[in-house]
Order: C-alpha cells, then structure tokens, then sequence
C-alpha cells in the first residue's frame, strides 16, 4: 500500500510538473517585436535581392498647356476649355494652394498604362473620357492611337503641379507588376525570418533557398509552408471611437482567426474573446478595465503587454501631436518619453502617415503609436488622402484607424472635456460647405447637450485657422471664416492642428471668450525654415519637433509643449471665472 502511495504521489508530482513546464512554454513569446530598424533593414534586402527595373516607362516631354483658371470644387467635374495659349514642359510646380491645376497636351501612344507624378494628386481623361487608375498612379491605355492627355492636378497645399508623366508599354507593365508580386513575397518572407523565434531547421533551409532562387513558385512554396507560423506586423494599439467604446487593434500577416486573452494579473489571464480579421487587421472592443493582455493566433503567441491604469488624479491629461509623416525616429521617441506622463489619451491631428496609399507607412505609424500605452484618437490631415484623389475616401487610413460605424470625422466626451474632430479634406479644395453633411453634422455638435454642458470644448483639425511658420501660408481661410462667429457663441477653448511642420501658438479673445490656437506639427515630420509668413502675427513660432500636454482641473487648464529633449518650450494657462 505504501509503495502504491508513493507511485500515485510520484505520478502527480511528475504531472504538475510537466504541465508547469508546457504553460511556461506557453508564456514565450514566439517572435519578436516588429523594429523600425528591422524593418528598415528588410526593405534593404529587398532593394537589394529584387531590385527594380532600370528605364521602365518612357517621359511624355511634350509641351503641354496650361489652365489655372477654374475655381471649381468637388471630386467629379467636367473638362475645362483650354483657352491660354501659354505653354509649359514639366516638371512644373506653382504657388496656387487649394486650386486646381490643369494640363493638356496631344500624343501618340501604345498599349499599356500611364504613371503620373503630381502633387498632390491627379486626375485623367483621355480624348474626353475619365479614366480610373489600375493601380495608384497607374492609369491604363486600353488601346494603341492618338491620344488628348488631360491632367487635373488637385493642389491642397501650398505649391504643387505636374512632376512627370511617363508611358509604359503593357508587356513591361505586365512584368513589372510581376516584380511587385515577388517584392511583396519576399518582404513576408523576410519579415518571418527575421522575427520568428521558432523556426525548425528545415524552415530555415527552406528561407534560404527561396532567397537564393526567388522565384514567384519558390517564395509562394515558402509562405504556404511557414503559414501556421503567422507574426505580428503591428503589436496592438488602443483607440477610442465617440461612443467612448475602447478598441484593441493589431496587424497580423495572417487573416486567421485570433484571440486576445487578458486578465487583472500577467500570470493568470482567464479571459478570452475570439477575433475574426480583415485583410490581417483585427480590432476588437475590450473593457476599460483590462489590465493584462496578449495575442495568440495559430503558432503565434505575443508577448504579455500592459494596458497602464490612469492617475489617481482630479485631474485630466492627455497629449496631443500632428504630422508624424513618415518620421518614424522621430514619433518613436515622441511616443515613448509621452509614456512618463501616463496621459489618458492622446490626440494626433493628421497627416499621420507622408503617403496615404503606402500601407507600409500605416503599419510603421501603428508600430510607433504601441509605445504610446495609452488610447488615441486619430484625425486623418492631407496626406492620408495621398493617392485617394478618385473619391476622396482615404482607404488605408479607414482600413488601418477606422472604427466601427464612425466618419472620418467624429466627436467625443471625457469627463468635462468635449471634442470635435473635423476632416476638411473630404472635399476640394478643402473646407466644410455649408452644403455638406459634415457641415450640418458640425453645425448639430456644437448644439449638442454633451458640448455644452462640457466644461471645456477642444476643436480638432488638421488644418489650422491661423499660422505663420509656414511662408506664403496663413491658416486656412476656409475654416478661419466658418469659426470666427462661433468661438464666442460655441465657447470653443481650443482649436488644436498641425499641417505646419512646427510649434505655434496664439491666444484671442472674442468677446467673453479666449480661445487658444495651438499647431502641434512637429511629431516627426521634415520642419518648416526658419523664415515666417508676414501675418497672422502668432505668440510663439518655433521650428522645432515636439508634443503637446493638457492638464486640465476644474477650472484651469495648463498647456506645455515639450521637445524631444524634454525641455518644455512653451507653458500657458486658460482659466474659467
């Protein structure tokens, strides 16, 4: 009996101890994080093992004329007479911001398609008749003949105009288009190499030979071998829609379905939500209350990550940026110095990405926004409409930052604080017509029982009222004209934006009302000169990177902007009576 005793207490032992073993096994990680420097580091490989073709397309060097003469708006509008005789060759570039700018010339091509540069985006007709890109900035000629190109530049900006245009033949097309699908292979094939941390010895044979041949069959071999090992292209981030609902969301390089587990302790999360994706992306609606948390997927198991608690303040804070814009170093180190301050949330005031249809761009932003630990509410500026001129609808901003049944624009309440967030690049040239929905939506917010029982109001927009830092640009006029009789009547406090790539600031009183106007565009983006516009004449002016923290209690609110030194560079108060 004893000797039976001591088997079955044997037996146990070795059975706790074996499944301890399998759960700390299950606790690793099973890739690591998705780096800038890696990343940079893969798309080198790429460059370097499939390089792109020499000489691809033929320049268009006709002359070309010119029309700078139609004011008119919308995405879909009717060919212009061509009346001025002037003429021009590209490149050409003017100072003509939020216009129109139309090219035409005659010529002959064959069949294949039409790559056109132009800042900051165009549209095409040929002998009359819209054409849609197949691709962006890809425009197809379906047959060989003789052919009226018509270009509409649509300039957002400051400056803009044609850069090139350039012909290529539909073989060369077709192979180029061939070259991409094996870029495209390659990278995941890359990306899995450099962050799984389980492959097999075969696997690892099975990645070299695909970059030695990198072939179309060999790298497709390659993915459909390795696809129960899926990574994380983008580690989640939080975000928060107007209902107040707190989102998770991750890029993964499989659309499987996930789960994400989570619980109030790293060693015991007991909870579980299954996950269905859209083209990899999963966003799942969680609890404020989540602590704890981490992604598994087929093979792939992420890291536990920590979704930090609030202060235990009488205080609000959170932190507001514009203008990431591909600068990733930059926003990197922006998101992680923000974390000491554990903002609530934080506010960034577009042009998060500097080309709106590169979704390699949108996975870099979401990778820099998963160091900021905390919920953020993004607004889309300019440049995420970048290769979105057809419709307007800025698809990889959507797809990567949309949340369920909201606009691109959207407003929300945190505690005293309202919010407004406006897109003014649905339309051209940018704005809010009166004849708009946004418009009437904006006109309804402003009205709404949760702005004016607010204690504070914040006016979100990528572009700003009134700037100076930029030369040649004011603010938007547009804007500056649909708020100059509200700040009083709405009691807006704040408005915050970016689109100048610098820090300013101005105060203006309207009657009983003060109102700041902060530009926040230094979050990565390249800055503005030195040199200023002669008006508006603004308080602060800096050409520096940096962020912005409000903190907000009761009836004072405190703004400092901080750079990436962590100097503060500018500190002001608002207060209420």
């Amino acid at each position: 009996m004893g000797c039976k005793r001591y088997s079955l207490l044997l037996i146990s032992f070795l059975v706790a101890f074996l499944t301890s073993c399998n759960l700390e096994e299950e606790q690793k990680a099973s890739f690591r994080p998705f780096t800038l420097q890696l990343d940079e580091k893969i798309s080198g490989a790429v460059d370097r093992l499939i390089p792109f073709e020499d000489g691809l397309g033929v320049s268009i060097d006709s002359l070309w004329r010119l029309n700078l003469a139609d004011f008119r708006g919308g995405a879909n509008i009717s060919l212009p007479e061509f009346t001025e005789e002037k003429t021009i060759r590209i490149p050409h570039r003017i100072l003509l911001p939020d216009h129109s700018i139309w090219y035409q010339t005659e010529v002959q091509l064959g069949r294949g398609v039409l790559r056109i540069n132009a800042d900051d985006g165009a549209q095409l007709w040929l002998n009359g008749e819209r054409v849609a890109p197949e691709l962006a900035a890809y425009y197809p000629v379906a047959k060989a003949g003789n052919y009226t190109l018509t270009i509409r530049v649509l300039n957002n900006a400051m400056a803009g105009g044609l850069r090139s245009v350039e012909f290529i033949d539909q073989d060369k097309w077709e192979s180029h288009k061939l070259l991409m699908q094996r870029r495209a292979l390659l990278r995941e094939v890359l990306t899995k190499e450099a962050l799984l941390t389980n492959l097999s010895e075969s696997e690892t044979r099975q990645i070299m030979k695909a970059k030695e041949r990198l072939t179309l069959a060999e790298l497709e071999s390659t993915i459909q071998k390795l696809k129960r090992k899926p990574v994380l292209l983008a580690e989640p981030i939080f975000q928060k829609g107007s209902t107040g609902q707190l989102y998770a969301r991750w890029v993964s390089i499989s659309n499987s379905k996930a789960k994400l587990i989570y619980g109030k302790q790293p060693d015991a999360l007991s909870n579980q939500v299954e996950v269905e994706g859209e083209e990899g992306v999963f966003l799942v609606a969680i609890s404020d209350s989540l602590k704890y948390y981490r992604v598994i997927q087929d093979g792939l198991i992420s890291p536990v990550y920590i979704f930090p608690e609030k202060k235990n303040t009488n205080s609000q804070e959170f932190m507001v940026w514009a203008d990431s814009q591909s600068g990733w170093k930059v926003f990197d180190r922006i998101m992680r110095m923000s974390n000491q301050y554990l903002p609530h949330f934080s506010v960034g005031a577009g042009d998060l990405v500097g080309q709106g249809d590169n979704e390699q761009e949108y996975l870099r932003l979401l990778r820099s926004m998963h160091l900021g630990g905390y919920a953020h509410y993004p607004v889309p500026g300019n440049h995420d409409y970048d290769g979105y001129y057809e419709e307007l609808k800025p698809n990889n901003f959507s797809k990567y930052l949309g949340v369920p049944n909201q606009q691109n624009y959207y407003a929300w309440k945190d505690g005293d604080l309202a919010f407004i967030a406006l897109d003014l690049n649905e339309t051209f040239p940018v704005g809010l017509p009166n004849s708009s929905e946004q418009y009437r939506w904006f006109m309804e917010q402003i009205q709404s029982e949760a702005w004016t029982s607010a204690k504070w109001r914040f006016l979100v927009s990528h572009h700003p009222p009134y700037s100076q830092g930029w030369p040649g640009y004011h603010g938007e006029i547009s804007l500056r004209n649909l708020l100059l009789p509200l700040y009083e009547k709405a009691k807006i406090d704040m408005v915050i934006a970016g689109h100048t790539h610098d820090y300013e600031r101005k105060i203006k009183t309207y009657g009983k009302q003060k109102t700041a106007f902060v530009i926040v565009g230094g979050a990565g983006g390249g800055l503005e000169p030195k040199e200023n516009a002669s008006h508006p004449k603004m308080d602060k002016v800096l050409s520096i990177h940096h962020f912005g923290l409000i903190k907000v209690t009761n009836d004072t609110l405190n703004f400092k902007a901080i750079d990436l030194d962590n100097n503060i560079i500018d500190n002001f108060f608002l207060t209420h009576d």
